[in-house]
């Protein structure tokens, strides 16, 4: 009676883990060494910094669709949204999709990043690069728990 309930625990614990393995969830990943976010289609990230030349701040939100993000919008001054050629202060005054960005270590524009309420200034970043890479990457969902669980 042990073994066969033994037996049993044994078989549900190795198709969770399996399970676990073979789902894929999307995570946002900050640098090599920064957080990770799981997400999902329609999630809104927001990217903040000021803006290198006219020192205004500048406001660009990203939605996450499909492995992709896509920026809808930039709001800014007038002068900034000109340099970037967009012509409208609309909420949807931009389109395009991008798979990953990256922003120097040494930007002086304060750059930040807001995820599910959390805001992460790049400068707190420990990378070993240069650069810190912001990006969406499939992961097995049991990788992700346990990272979860590890913060």
């Amino acid at each position: 009676r042990r073994i066969k309930f033994l037996l049993c625990l044994l078989l549900c614990i190795s198709i969770a883990v399996f399970a676990g393995l073979l789902i894929k969830v999307q995570i946002l990943k900050i640098g090599d060494k920064g957080p990770s976010y799981r997400v999902s289609r329609g999630d809104v990230i927001t990217l903040r910094y000021t803006h290198s030349m006219y020192g205004v701040p500048v406001t660009e939100r990203l939605r996450v669709e499909n492995g992709y993000f896509e920026i809808f919008s930039v709001a800014s001054s007038d002068a900034a949204l000109e340099y970037f050629g967009i012509a409208s202060k609309e909420e949807q005054n931009v389109k395009g999709a991008i798979k990953e960005f990256s922003i120097p270590k040494g930007s002086v524009g304060g750059h930040s990043l807001s995820v599910h309420g959390d805001t992460i200034p790049f400068a707190t970043l420990h990378d070993e690069h240069t650069s810190i890479h912001i990006r969406l990457v499939q992961q097995p969902l049991l990788l992700q728990l346990i990272y979860t669980l590890r913060r």
